[in-house]
């Protein structure tokens, strides 16, 4: 197999297994009753709905921009995992999904653009 393409479906199965994590974490932990379940959802999942197209069509810019985007949903899980008495199991999933996304999506550009560079060089 490309090691191109292992590490894009790295990013692709991290970046969903990461989106399922925090809609089971929302939608099925237990919560307090003045937990905002919608205001939750807003701004746990929709900031992963932007980059999910050049996800899909393997664009590096926004394997670029979505690494980035791994740092907080990263940060946000160690934060949940260090405070958080019970219910370690979601952050837990959060953290290596984060993690394997954004290492994923860096080797993925990185690959792609040793690949890109010997098929022009290749070209001329």
């Amino acid at each position: 197999m490309n090691n191109v393409l292992f590490f894009r479906w790295l990013t692709l199965l991290s970046f969903f297994g990461l989106m399922a994590t925090l809609l089971a974490w929302i939608l099925i932990a237990p919560h307090s009753d003045n937990f905002p379940t919608a205001a939750m959802l807003v701004l746990g999942v929709v900031p992963l709905l932007f980059p999910m197209r050049g996800l899909l069509y393997a664009k590096p810019y926004t394997h670029a921009w979505t690494s980035f985007l791994m740092l907080f949903y990263f940060s946000h899980a160690v934060g949940e995992l260090y405070s958080g008495d019970s219910m370690l199991l979601y952050p837990l999933l959060a953290l290596i999904f984060s993690f394997l996304c954004f290492c994923g999506s860096i080797t993925f550009i990185k690959l792609d653009a040793k690949t890109r560079n010997a098929s022009q060089k290749s070209k001329q």
